[in-house]
């Protein structure tokens, strides 16, 4: 597991449009403040936002079922692409499973944007000091995109 600190963010969205992009050209003649348009705010937890996750709810029996079918997804896939790693997810997986369950009242589910729950449920709760929402994701059910910045190619 994966468990990420994420905060709390607002982003501010401008709707402004500058008029020499659409060929507009101010007149040279005294006229009133253009008003404009209003920017708008969205704020939420900087992961939901950024990645677009949306929140799903669980009934207990149904998250149960869920993850008994995702984690026997990671296995088969386990056993065909890393089949050193079957053991220590079955027994990981197991706990991890029992601890949710037992604190399941404490978290929150979201599901990427395209709804679909057959891919991971990534799940969302407060530490101690109930202000810092923290995520769980299932480390073998990611896949590794590796990310080279655009910074370290740039000729000088």
């Amino acid at each position: 597991m994966f468990n990420t600190p994420s905060q709390y963010i607002q982003i501010i969205i401008s709707n402004d449009i500058a008029d020499s992009l659409i060929g507009g050209n101010k007149a040279t003649e005294a006229e009133e403040e253009d008003a404009g348009v209003d920017a708008s705010h969205v704020s939420g937890i900087n992961v939901v936002l950024n990645h677009k996750l949306v929140e799903t709810s669980f009934q207990k029996e149904t998250f149960k079922e869920w993850i008994r079918e995702y984690s026997k997804k990671l296995k088969e896939h386990l056993q065909e692409n890393s089949p050193n790693r079957v053991q220590p997810f079955k027994a990981g997986m197991t706990k991890v499973a029992q601890e949710i369950l037992t604190k399941f009242a404490e978290y929150r589910f979201y599901l990427g944007e395209s709804m679909n729950t057959d891919g991971m449920v990534i799940l969302q709760y407060y530490k101690v000091d109930g202000l810092t929402p923290y995520f769980l994701y299932f480390k073998d059910g990611l896949n590794e995109i590796k990310y080279v910045s655009i910074d370290y190619y740039r000729v000088f």
